[in-house]
């Protein structure tokens, strides 16, 4: 049976070898051009052109009349009279390069550095006493030096045409008859040098008593003595300003050390002193952003505050509840058992005042003197007579420490006698400004900050 399809019979080698007549050979797209391309129809055509195209002869007119010279190209940028001046590039002296340095890496010497972190790195440098020789500069050409007549004169540039707009001219433009002068930069000296050169004579009576004015605006409200103590945003009490300009009580020493005008310094410097007693601040050094003001021993910490003193004097006698009652309110001794107990320890000319709240005695007693000299040493015999058996102001810290225990039979409060007895432990101390937050709203009224440094009885 017969195919339907034979596959078509396959050249031979001789076929394959030779292209058929009239057709060129294939050009290679990475090879060099076949051998026979240059001899295509294109190159007949070339030739064929160059046989039509006549050889043009001189005739014999232009012997007579030879055509007039092609003048020379002009260049686009003339030279100017200064570089005519300068002589041809080839009898210009030649300038010779001087030779690199001649060290090398073989002229450094390995260093080790100790970093921070404990690491050694090393590095390499040219040693100390290495000897530098400065190369000789080269000399320049000389030049034949061009006059004033070899640059041109400056052209004022042409003025600019601006669109028309319509902004708002202000009033004091030159076109509306106004002459404007240019803003001059402002010199503000800095606040410490401004506040040295503008600083008034100080009254020392009148910073006395600005001192102790705000000393005692400072303790009297607790919410408030918290907020500078704890560092917060601040007010300015002297001149009023706002909490957002302090970012915290450092801010505020600064400011009230460098007052912005000089109506108010005095109260700025009072305010000054009082913070820093405030926060156990040295007021005796100049505030700067270093804060090393802020440090001082805790010795003269106590000191400057134990000086500030509640007048009349004070004395605060604290643990002194007795129990609770039925209801759950505390009970304590009264203003009557008070001034018995006190007679009975041998000081007299003190009148006692119990503290009670809602949840009823608070525990404390304020023993009054009278406000004269006199008082005042009734009153500093009493605290040192609890001072002196342990039972004053740092011993009250201690017992507070151990607010743990039970109080009916913590051995820092309670004490039994003789008899079998329990009797409460009193402790105390000459009330200070840092204690008035403790004092009821009639006593805080009433009394007054004194120094007892610089002690006036005529205040």
């Amino acid at each position: 049976m017969k195919k339907p399809n034979p596959p078509p019979s396959k050249p031979s080698a001789s076929a394959s070898a030779k292209p058929p007549a009239g057709m060129a050979p294939r050009k290679s797209r990475w090879g060099p051009p076949p051998a026979g391309a240059a001899a295509g129809p294109a190159g007949d055509k070339a030739a064929s052109t160059s046989r039509r195209t006549p050889t043009p002869t001189r005739s014999s007119n232009a012997r007579r009349h030879p055509a007039p010279t092609a003048p020379a190209p002009q260049a686009r940028n003339p030279a100017s009279p200064a570089a005519a001046a300068r002589p041809p590039p080839h009898q210009q002296p030649r300038v010779e390069t001087p030779p690199p340095p001649p060290y090398g890496f073989h002229n450094l010497d390995r260093r080790t550095i100790h970093l921070a972190d404990g690491t050694v790195r090393t590095y390499f440098a040219l040693p100390p006493d290495y000897p530098f020789e400065p190369a000789p500069l080269p000399q320049l050409p000389h030049f034949p030096r061009a006059g004033p007549e070899a640059w041109p004169p400056h052209q004022p540039p042409p003025p600019q045409q601006f669109p028309p707009h319509d902004k708002r001219r202000h009033p004091a433009d030159p076109e509306e008859g106004f002459s404007r002068h240019p803003k001059q930069p402002r010199f503000e000296p800095p606040p410490h040098q401004s506040s040295q050169m503008q600083q008034p004579p100080v009254d020392r009576q009148a910073l006395r008593k600005a001192f102790l004015k705000y000393s005692k605006m400072l303790n009297e409200n607790p919410a408030q003595k918290r907020i500078y103590l704890e560092g917060g945003r601040v007010q300015c009490l002297p001149c009023g300003r706002s909490s957002k300009d302090f970012a915290d009580v450092h801010g505020l020493v600064m400011h009230a050390y460098n007052p912005p005008n000089a109506d108010s310094f005095v109260d700025h410097l009072g305010l000054h002193k009082a913070l820093c007693v405030l926060k156990g601040w040295d007021y005796t050094k100049v505030p700067d952003n270093s804060k090393a003001y802020q440090s001082l021993p805790p010795d003269l910490v106590r000191a400057n505050r134990e000086d500030l003193i509640i007048w009349p004097p004070t004395v605060i006698i604290r643990n002194t509840t007795t129990g609770r009652k039925k209801d759950g309110r505390s009970e304590g001794l009264g203003n009557k058992e008070m001034d018995k107990k006190i007679a009975e320890l041998g000081f007299a000319g003190g009148k006692s005042k119990s503290l009670y709240g809602k949840e009823g005695h608070l525990g404390l007693t304020l023993i009054k003197f009278a406000n004269n000299p006199s008082g005042l040493k009734e009153a500093e015999r009493l605290a040192e007579f609890f001072e002196r058996q342990d039972h004053g102001r740092v011993g009250w810290s201690r017992a507070q420490a151990t607010h743990n225990l039970d109080p009916d039979t913590n051995p820092m409060l309670v004490e039994t006698d003789s008899r079998g007895e329990k009797k409460r432990i009193l402790y105390g101390c000459l009330a200070i400004s840092s204690d008035l937050d403790e004092l009821d709203s009639d006593s805080r009224k009433r009394a007054t900050v004194k120094s007892i440094k610089e002690f006036d009885p005529s205040d």
